[in-house]
């Protein structure tokens, strides 16, 4: 028996490839119905397919462009493969439905409290039951109530993301527009000619930065969106004794874009292996996403430290199209594959990397 909490991507696409297996899983969501409260940007690069097949309706728009802008208002774009824009709360409830599909049981309105070791078994207390279970798994957020009980939760640095669903000034609907300089940055996401997401990431209170982008952007309020983001820390632990982290609960975010959908499913299909076929879960996702991660967080710690100066003269180096050639060419899930070629291509990057050495 394998026990998830959490039925965010991360947890149900776990539960989906044990229970395609035959293994019992139960899947337990704290919310009344998945995919709810939403706490995300909603754009995914195309990688995603690779691991599920994606409704129609999931998908909002359309992204083919990144326009990015210095504080002095210089800006360059670059052209994408296509990344989604999509519907945060239909993704969680089509993956949970693979999930059950394939047999995995579904509970909702079930919060995990603690468990307890036993012989060769773990009892967890959820909601008002106390269950029996081989196997234990976190997918349940950021301040993980899994990691707490089972002493992995450890020392964590979370940002805050601030985001509106507006309507707004929005010149190109298949353009997303990234803001330097307002928090770590800001954002204008659009869903179709007048309505967009529009959101800031950053350390503390970021809301003078969101307004001041929600007046650049004339944007007016429809909905809001806001979460905890945690940075992934090489010190993490996600496993002890049938216990497991995925997902934000094991800091697996990208720390340049603070994603973490594509990574928490990668890591899913890592413990899936190990449950399957035994070795150590910890060793399999870091082989395959810690350098990654390590590299997402040394390019964000480089950037806070960045006055509007060199931003802006970061923004003049990347417009040069032997640059924005490399960042078309490649995904930007993984910058292990692009980085090196970055900085053979425009040696001048060194200049700024060499920066980030005193975040080390």
């Amino acid at each position: 028996m394998v026990a998830i909490i959490g039925a965010g991507p991360a947890g149900s696409y776990l539960a989906f490839l044990l229970a395609k297996t035959g293994q019992s899983v139960d899947l337990y969501e704290e919310h009344a119905e998945i995919g709810i409260p939403i706490q995300c940007s909603g754009v995914i690069t195309q990688e995603i397919e690779s691991l599920i097949p994606l409704k129609k309706e999931i998908i909002v728009n359309k992204i083919k462009k990144v326009r990015f802008h210095a504080p002095d208002n210089s800006s360059f774009e670059v052209k994408i493969k296509e990344d989604y824009v999509f519907n945060r709360q239909l993704l969680d409830q089509h993956v949970a439905s693979l999930a059950e599909q394939a047999g995995a049981k579904i509970y909702l309105n079930h919060r995990f409290h603690a468990f307890e070791r036993k012989e060769k078994t773990l009892k967890i207390n959820v909601k008002d039951k106390v269950i029996e279970t081989d196997v234990l798994i976190g997918a349940d957020g950021p301040h993980s109530a899994v990691a707490k009980a089972a002493g992995l939760y450890g020392e964590r640095t979370f940002m805050t993301g601030i985001q509106a669903q507006a309507n707004a000034d929005i010149q190109d609907k298949h353009i997303v527009e990234i803001f330097l300089g307002y928090g770590s940055f800001g954002w204008l996401i659009p869903e179709n000619e007048e309505t967009g997401r529009i959101g800031v990431v950053g350390y503390g209170d970021c809301k003078s930065a969101f307004d001041k982008l929600m007046a650049l952007k004339n944007a007016t309020f429809l909905c809001h969106q806001s979460g905890l983001i945690p940075l992934y820390t090489s010190k993490i632990k996600t496993e002890d004794r049938g216990v497991f982290l995925i997902g934000d609960a094991a800091c697996q975010v990208k720390g340049s874009t603070h994603g973490g959908i594509l990574y928490g499913m990668l890591a899913a299909k890592d413990l899936a292996t190990t449950l399957l076929e035994g070795g150590s879960y910890e060793k399999r996702w870091k082989k395959r996403l810690g350098l990654d991660l390590w590299l997402n967080l040394k390019i964000h710690q480089t950037l806070e430290r960045f006055s509007e100066k060199e931003l802006n003269r970061l923004v003049a180096l990347f417009s040069q199209e032997k640059l924005k050639n490399i960042l078309s060419s490649n995904v930007r899930d993984f910058p292990s594959k692009f980085l090196l070629q970055l900085l053979l291509k425009e040696p001048r990057l060194l200049q700024f990397s060499l920066k980030g050495i005193q975040t080390f």
